[in-house]
């Protein structure tokens, strides 16, 4: 009897070495749960995953494995990458892969070389082709859906829009796709109040940047999704208008 059970406790042992082997290849990302973009980080890839919307990568930071996900793009494995910025995404559910990740780090980008590049209009590096707010420099002047408002009429009293439905017509310059299982669509009209020029919508329909799109949606207020991505303001559950 006392064989048998010195067994069953060996076994067990050999189970939890193994174990927590298989942790120690695919640990948790052991850095604070918000991103800073001033902060550059250098990965070198284990393994590689892509074909669908997203390319799943499993990367050393340091003495760190993690996973995290880009755009769908060609990597090498064993190759060198940098990034900055990134999302960590709890319980994520992939159904590309049909897996689960406890944590993943959702990025815009990675890049052969350390130095940051300024992006340009014809970046693609978001989760869809994206044309980043800070290089438009185009004129826009989008008029007003029927019984809709002006960008800066709603955020020069946004507090009175609060909770309500609004209709906003405008033109997409950037497009962010199954993140919290939501299209994250970023609009204006030519219109501003105190810089701010765009605004983001929350949706499910699919759009493409460069689109001129009208869309009722719900006003919110300091929308905190954790890790600190607060929105001071925010058109949620948007529709499209045809």
């Amino acid at each position: 009897m006392k064989k048998n059970i010195n067994y069953i406790v060996l076994v067990i042992s050999i189970l939890l070495v193994i174990s927590c082997k298989e942790k120690s290849n695919y640990s948790k990302i052991d850095a604070p749960q918000t991103a800073s973009k001033s902060t550059v980080h250098k990965i070198v890839v284990d393994e590689f995953v892509g074909g669908g919307t997203y390319a799943y990568l499993n990367v050393t930071e340091n003495n760190d494995s993690y996973w995290m996900a880009i755009p769908n793009m060609d990597v090498k494995e064993g190759g060198t990458y940098y990034y900055n910025g990134g999302m960590v995404m709890k319980d994520f559910i992939s159904e590309q892969l049909n897996r689960v990740f406890d944590e993943i780090v959702f990025v815009e980008g990675i890049r052969t070389s350390e130095e940051l590049l300024k992006p340009t209009e014809n970046d693609d590096y978001n989760h869809t082709r994206t044309t980043p707010e800070d290089v438009v420099e185009e004129v826009v002047k989008i008029e007003k859906a029927a019984n809709g408002i002006y960008l800066n009429e709603l955020l020069s009293n946004k507090k009175a829009f609060v909770g309500k439905e609004v209709i906003l017509k405008g033109k997409v310059i950037k497009v962010n796709n199954g993140i919290m299982e939501k299209n994250w669509v970023h609009i204006v009209d030519g219109t501003q109040f105190e810089d701010k020029k765009s605004i983001t919508v929350t949706t499910q329909e699919i759009i493409e940047v460069g689109a001129i799109v009208t869309f009722k949606g719900k006003v919110t207020l300091e929308k905190d999704f954790g890790y600190g991505y607060v929105y001071d303001i925010l058109l949620e559950e948007g529709e499209l208008i045809k």
